[in-house]
């Protein structure tokens, strides 16, 4: 594990699989912002190539001072990473949030991606959008952090890999509430989301992009990522017909698949 300070913020990261060869691949988590859920992608992939993963500011194990956070300062950190571990360019792949540090790293340092897998993210907020992280955050703060985890667990999971993983999924969150951050730091990483738009900049990206969602996303909806795919040019579109928010983890070894075929029409 490593420490790299980013913006006076210290981040928290670690290369997994250092010493394999080919082009590193970056792996960005969505809100929560730890690197516990890249692993169903991260441990496969460093087999085959050095696999980044890190917390994000607020997150983890990295810092989480008050007053830092923007999608825009995200993506530095990832930059920061990027040089602390001398990797001059690396394929992206982020999740939901993760995503959307995704579409700013093409944006303003595409000398630095050699591709980009944008899941399950967003253009920009809309209604749908802002009420629902709206109503997270008042149930953040009202209601605390285990009922707030407990909520998005049924709308971030697909129903029926809910049910068929329920005792995977109670672990995970008995992780994610040992784990959490400060309420107040919580409240902020949502309001950064809500205010984040790079949608008049997505037609700047030249990197190659894959899109891809599930049909029956409930968080961010598919349409989500049909608009992001048409505003990138050239991207590629690539939906599941289920599998909620959290498809990667439901269907991870086609999703795995899919990934490696992209990345390898962009080494």
């Amino acid at each position: 594990m490593a420490t790299v300070s980013s913006g006076g913020v210290e981040i928290s990261y670690e290369v997994l699989g250092a010493g394999q060869p080919g082009t590193p691949i970056v792996f960005i988590a969505g809100l929560n912002g730890m690197r516990g859920s890249c692993m169903k992608q991260a441990i496969p992939f460093s087999r085959e190539r050095p696999a980044v993963v890190h917390d994000h500011r607020g997150t983890g194990q990295s810092g989480k001072p008050r007053g830092v956070y923007t999608v825009e300062n995200m993506a530095r950190d990832v930059i920061a990473i990027l040089d602390d571990a001398r990797i001059p360019k690396a394929h992206v792949l982020g999740t939901s949030t993760g995503g959307a540090i995704a579409q700013v790293l093409c944006i303003e340092h595409p000398e630095r991606v050699q591709s980009a897998v944008i899941c399950c993210s967003w253009p920009k907020a809309d209604h749908f959008f802002r009420r629902q992280f709206e109503m997270r955050k008042r149930i953040l703060l009202t209601m605390g952090t285990e009922v707030l985890i407990h909520l998005t667990s049924t709308t971030l999971n697909d129903p029926k890999f809910f049910t068929e993983h329920y005792e995977e999924i109670v672990k995970r969150e008995k992780g994610l509430l040992l784990k959490a951050s400060p309420l107040d730091v919580e409240a902020e990483r949502m309001d950064c989301i809500v205010a984040f738009d790079q949608s008049q900049r997505l037609g700047q990206i030249r990197v190659p992009v894959a899109v891809v969602c599930a049909k029956n996303d409930a968080v961010c909806p598919v349409y989500y990522s049909e608009q992001l795919a048409a505003a990138i040019p050239s991207a590629e579109l690539k939906l599941y017909e289920d599998g909620g928010h959290f498809f990667y983890m439901a269907y991870a070894d086609a999703f795995n698949a899919y990934v490696r075929s992209f990345i390898a029409r962009h080494e």
